[in-house]
């Protein structure tokens, strides 16, 4: 064993010298009942820092991580790291996080799945993974729903075939899983989030002439029942789209894209209660909401939100940068983060109403400014974006600095002057240790001479991952990630849930000198408690898991 932390009331390693430090962790009853057997994270800015030593993690040697997890069942802020020993600027590292799925517009759901990774700067290739539907011209939602994902279709030649969720098969193969509603002005797939076990899908029409034109259906948010089947969980609000679905402290929120954009909580059935509208009256719509240290927050197209309960929000920045519209908002290395047009800068929130600028994505804004940060995700310890007018996805490096890594829809006649010709990357999620995108154009409308790779779904991964993609649920739970030789496992309960497929080990070489911490990651500081944490210098045999959860 290379390292113990018992957390028995300190952060002492009980077998070596990798003593911690604690930053504002708490002792509280351990998982067998002592008082002060364990620690307490607040996913605010909690963790516990080991200082750098060449044994932790080196090379490309084998090791075993064990932990004790005990997550609490509501969702309060995005979901944070167990463990983490990981250079950000040189992509060297290892990554063992518990994490979510935050599809588009919408907020993390309360599902909470392991992702384990390790990385030296490797790219690896770019996989198609199919069209769903023939006709459709926009994939606006990605979730990760029991094991399985989804996507949420834009459009279709015909009213009927629009508006569906398909499940992944593998390889290019999608399965139907039926429509949600029957309006057939209801084109589009608006939004989606898991929440209390179930999977709850937002409608509306993704081409904003139409909805402004009130060519729309009114907006519903449904509940998948399994196989084709889809509750209707009734009318939110009064308008045409519903932009954005978040579970928050046990609570179902949905916006709506009214002029001022306006929140409703679901209250069961198909009724829902108003929950106050963002901003002044000439903020139309809610684009998007995420949850972040205890609140629920909100973005219009100018202005983010914090929601403060009943029926008010505070307003926590307007037009920062000369930004017009905020399109996505998402937590990565502690910090709030908002993707926006019209330069596609990325922002990141210090508090007190101040934000930073970190970096412009897209083309260049000399003479035109037609940028949009459509989604914003994190990926095994770095942030990636997917950009309009080129349907590009980006990744962050440090400061202002960002790498372009692929351009997916080859529309060879884009014009700036065209809106019809540009396209977008509107959805990213993570799913089987990769980092899946969908695309689409960029009214979401259909077409017959759009460009192929519209509408299609496609995965890349970097360094080398394995996820346990189905809810670990509330209470304790024992997780066990091994690196063996050209493989990678994660482990639940005693039970091996997930593996990798073979990889040159060699390559993947993990030595770096930041220091190791607990209680935080990539994403955001870890919210819940952690037990009885161990490395070993070799890969666990299945039975040594066994035994270890048994014990």
């Amino acid at each position: 064993m290379v390292a113990h932390w018992n957390l028995d009331g300190d952060f002492r390693d009980s077998v070596g010298a990798h003593h911690g430090e604690g930053r504002g962790v708490k002792f509280v009853e351990g998982r067998d009942g002592r008082s002060g057997g364990a620690a307490l994270f607040d996913g605010v800015e909690n963790l516990i820092e080991v200082p750098h030593d060449i044994r932790l993690f080196h090379g490309s040697d084998e090791f075993s991580i064990s932990a004790w997890v005990n997550l609490g069942e509501n969702l309060v802020s995005v979901h944070g790291g167990i463990l983490t020993k990981y250079d950000p600027a040189a992509r060297r590292g290892v990554n063992l996080t518990v994490m979510g799925s935050s599809p588009g517009y919408s907020s993390m759901g309360d599902a909470k799945y392991l992702h384990f990774g390790i990385d030296n700067a490797i790219n690896g290739s770019w996989m198609d993974c199919g069209k769903p539907w023939k006709s459709n011209p926009l994939i606006g939602t990605l979730v990760v729903y029991k094991g399985r994902l989804y996507a949420g279709l834009g459009d279709a030649s015909r009213p009927e075939d629009a508006c569906h969720v398909f499940r992944y098969e593998g390889g290019t193969d999608w399965v139907d899983c039926g429509r949600l509603g029957s309006h057939p002005l209801t084109a589009s797939v608006f939004s989606v989030v898991v929440h209390k076990g179930h999977l709850y899908g937002g409608t509306g029409v993704w081409d904003w002439l139409k909805a402004h034109a009130g060519m729309g259906g009114p907006n519903h948010v449904y509940r998948y029942e399994g196989g084709t089947e889809w509750r209707d969980c009734g009318q939110v609000g009064n308008g045409y789209r519903t932009m954005s679905l978040a579970s928050f402290n046990g609570e179902l929120y949905a916006a709506d894209d009214t002029l001022p954009g306006k929140v409703y909580k679901y209250e069961g059935g198909t009724s829902w209660s108003f929950c106050g509208r963002l901003g002044a009256k000439r903020e139309r719509l809610v684009n998007c909401m995420t949850v972040y240290r205890g609140h629920l927050y909100g973005s219009t197209h100018p202005g983010i939100y914090r929601y403060e309960g009943g029926a008010k929000w505070e307003s926590i920045g307007h037009g920062p940068f000369e930004s017009t519209q905020i399109h996505k908002l998402q937590v990565y290395d502690g910090h709030l983060y908002a993707g926006t047009w019209p330069h596609g800068k990325v922002l990141r929130y210090e508090g007190e109403g101040q934000w930073t600028d970190c970096g412009q994505l897209g083309i260049s804004t000399e003479r035109h400014q037609i940028n949009e940060v459509n989604d914003l995700a994190v990926y095994n310890g770095k942030l990636y974006a997917g950009v309009i007018p080129k349907a590009e996805v980006y990744r962050y490096e440090w400061g202002q600095e960002w790498t372009l890594l692929r351009r997916l829809v080859a529309n060879q006649g884009w014009s700036p002057n065209d809106v019809a010709s540009w396209c977008r990357v509107p959805s990213l999620t993570v799913f089987q240790g990769k980092l899946f995108q969908g695309t689409s154009t960029c009214f979401g409308r259909f077409d017959p001479t759009g460009p192929p790779e519209a509408g299609r779904v496609y995965a890349m991964e970097a360094g080398k991952n394995v996820s346990y993609d189905d809810d670990l649920g509330a209470g304790w739970k024992h997780v066990v990630a091994v690196r063996e030789r050209g493989l990678m496992k994660l482990y639940v309960d005693g039970q091996l849930r997930a593996a990798s497929a073979p990889f040159d080990n060699a390559d993947y070489e993990t030595s770096n000198i930041e220091p190791l911490l607990i209680g935080f990651g990539a994403q955001n500081y870890f919210s819940g408690v952690l037990d009885d944490i161990r490395i070993y210098g070799g890969p666990l045999t299945a039975a040594q898991v066994s035994t270890l959860y048994q014990s």
